[in-house]
């Protein structure tokens, strides 16, 4: 099928980018002996997992329990849930997911280790954990200092756990390259710290499991690490290319949207709003607007209703008529994909594949 036989809006990843992003991370990681275990909320489908497997990952990386749970049903045997897992009913799950794949947990507290630990010993199961300790996003994650110590002692303790060693999220680094290098020195000076801590302690850190896509490719240079998590690289978005982790070649994904009025004076409607691209700012670059026009920069993607994309034609490099179609790169990406059902594998103008978003709306 040809791109003019798709109805629109519809998000469109070119497969030979999105093929070269993969190869060029996996290298990376196997030049610098780091297990790569990228984190598939970007595109939450098993396949596409399963082709970052056979490409080199160790397993992959979910935010939520129905996530990991989709992509066990698609066959993956190696997953880590890099979000503190809280209550009865999750509990429950997971024991019973720990049954049928190996499921690691990241975790920042007492209360959530000692119900996982309930739960796998009921089950009969046991289940890696990581202890998460925040470097800078101030997210989640224990404060590094010895106050912390005691506490991972007794999460390392707990029975049917087994203790893996530490996640951090650098999703701070969301900069350019220069305030990036600066931060790389501040996050190097708290890993030291919370290493020193722990070798004073007794306790090993086998796994440090760590980085993002701005951070990808300088992951040799954080202290220790031993995995890279990052995610939004099989596709790379507008934040990313704002931030000068990627070029505009590197971008996989586009959304197709359609011209659909064009009767106020220099402003020109499409047919994807915040339900096509979600909401999600420009959180790089010049932080202005929701998308990259692909062929005319010029044109800003001002602000998003929910059904219609607002395009500001002052310093456009074409006419724009109803019924024209036009490419948008997301701010975000991730968020972009979870408010669609299936997206477009496509080679130049020909859709050669598509992709059910498996694992949309798993927020449980």
């Amino acid at each position: 099928m040809k791109l003019d036989g798709l109805d629109t809006p519809s998000v469109l990843v070119d497969v030979d980018i999105m093929t070269a992003n993969l190869d060029r991370l996996a290298s990376y990681c196997r030049d610098h002996g780091l297990n790569l275990r990228p984190h598939v909320k970007t595109h939450k489908n098993p396949e596409l997992a399963q082709l970052q497997i056979r490409k080199g990952a160790v397993g992959v990386t979910v935010a939520k329990l129905g996530e990991a749970e989709v992509m066990a049903d698609g066959g993956i045997e190696d997953i880590l849930l890099a979000y503190p897992v809280y209550g009865e009913i999750k509990w429950k799950r997971l024991a019973a997911l720990a049954r049928r794949t190996r499921i690691s947990v990241a975790l920042d507290s007492l209360e959530v280790a000692q119900g996982i630990s309930r739960h796998a010993r009921e089950g009969g199961v046991r289940i890696p954990i990581l202890v998460e300790f925040d470097t800078g996003m101030r997210r989640c994650g224990f404060a590094i200092g010895k106050e912390a110590i005691p506490v991972v002692e007794r999460i390392a303790e707990l029975p049917a756990l087994d203790y893996q060693g530490l996640l951090i999220y650098p999703g701070h680094f969301l900069k350019d390259p220069e305030r990036r290098k600066q931060l790389l020195a501040v996050e190097n000076r708290q890993l030291s710290t919370l290493l020193d801590l722990l070798n004073d302690a007794g306790i090993p850190y086998p796994v440090i499991s760590a980085s993002s896509t701005p951070t990808a490719y300088m992951s040799h240079q954080f202290k220790n690490i031993t995995e890279v998590r990052a995610g939004t690289y099989i596709f790379n978005d507008r934040n990313t290319i704002g931030c000068q982790a990627a070029d505009l070649k590197d971008c996989a994904v586009s959304v197709l949207a359609t011209v659909v009025s064009t009767s106020v004076p220099g402003k020109a409607a499409i047919d994807g709003g915040s339900k096509t691209f979600s909401s999600d700012k420009f959180l790089s670059g010049d932080g202005v607007g929701f998308g990259h026009v692909i062929g005319d920069p010029g044109t800003v993607v001002e602000y998003l209703s929910e059904e219609h994309g607002h395009l500001v034609l002052a310093n456009a490099s074409r006419q724009y008529r109803v019924g024209d179609r036009v490419r948008v790169i997301p701010n975000h990406v991730c968020a972009c994909v979870n408010m669609h059902d299936r997206i477009y594998g496509i080679r130049d103008d020909d859709v050669v594949t598509e992709w059910q978003v498996s694992a949309r709306g798993a927020v449980q």
